[in-house]
């Protein structure tokens, strides 16, 4: 609602709240018309420039005036009204309010239109008015969760592991073989000694909250194995030194290496949908697919994987630029 009114009338600060900011000294009561729909808003006049003056003439005599005046001076109500698809609303009358010896709760709202603050309650509403601005919340929200919804979503299968400190990356150069980084699972699938193995895919952004599972993943497709749920990408399972407690050289740091692979990218509407069983085709076969050094949510490098000997291990083919001073 407050992003409605920012968008249609330049409304900021828009607030609702249980209890009746308006001054008790300088307040009115606004009766408005839609059709067949009745409205009382309890205002404060001297928010409302011309108004107290009207307000505070009480003679029977001028009561026809006075409401005609009233109508003048709240026009931009009623042109605000209209914008937001109240068209036809009518400013009944603007009466002062009775002294209360008791301020109930109530539905009360404030916004700010430019410097001007304005305080208002709400003492009576038709159920009309109220569905039409349910009506009007939701068309506005709609196509918002249309736009989310089709926004597509990175993924990316984690292959493997380990701990590198800053001295051993920055000497990685291309050509470079890196060994024992993927599990025994995985080193067979490739051998073709198994026919998958399970791997975690993760969709979303590096520092941002992700979706991830574990899949039992072949050369070509991966069958989720349980429900995706939502973490930081916090999970590492080596210790970056042995003692938190005991000195250690920035070169001698030890850093958390991943290796990834590109997969499926989907939209936020289809991740919703995905439970444990879902079979999804992988864009690249396995063995072909390129892989992706990270550390710490920073590429580094891309690789292949090779075999040497009995192990399983990435080639680098490329490093980032400016990698040295990791």
């Amino acid at each position: 609602m407050s992003a409605l009114l920012t968008h249609t009338l330049g409304v900021s600060a828009f607030g609702v709240g249980a209890r009746d900011l308006v001054d008790p000294a300088r307040a009115a009561i606004v009766r408005l018309r839609w059709g067949i729909e009745m409205a009382a808003v309890r205002i404060d006049v001297g928010q409302h420039a011309g108004l107290a003056s009207v307000v505070a003439s009480d003679e029977p005599a001028n009561e026809p005036l006075r409401q005609a005046v009233c109508a003048i001076l709240l026009e931009p109500v009623r042109r605000a009204l209209q914008a937001l698809g109240f068209d036809g609303v009518e400013v009944l009358s603007l009466e002062r309010a009775a002294p209360q010896t008791l301020r109930a709760p109530c539905c009360a709202f404030t916004f700010r239109v430019g410097d001007a603050r304005f305080d208002a309650a709400i003492e009576h509403i038709d159920g009309g008015w109220l569905d039409a601005l349910e009506s009007l919340v939701a068309r506005q929200c709609t196509p918002f969760a249309t736009h989310v919804s089709e926004i597509a979503v990175p993924g990316r299968l984690q292959i493997g592991e380990k701990t590198m400190n800053v001295t051993t990356l920055d000497s990685l150069r291309t050509g470079d073989v890196i060994l024992r980084v993927v599990p025994e699972a995985t080193r067979a699938l490739f051998a073709s000694a198994r026919p998958s193995a399970p791997m975690q895919v993760v969709w979303g952004r590096y520092g941002t909250r992700q979706l991830r599972a574990v899949a039992d993943v072949t050369h070509h497709l991966m069958t989720l194995s349980e429900d995706p749920t939502m973490s930081h990408d916090t999970q590492f399972n080596a210790p970056l030194t042995d003692s938190i407690d005991t000195p250690v050289e920035i070169s001698q740091l030890d850093l958390p290496l991943k290796l990834e692979i590109d997969t499926v990218s989907m939209p936020v509407a289809q991740l919703s949908a995905l439970r444990a069983g879902y079979v999804l085709e992988l864009p690249t076969a396995l063995p072909d697919a390129r892989v992706r050094l990270v550390t710490y949510g920073q590429t580094i490098g891309f690789g292949e994987l090779v075999s040497v000997g009995d192990h399983l291990g990435v080639r680098l083919v490329q490093l980032s630029r400016g990698h040295g001073s990791v």
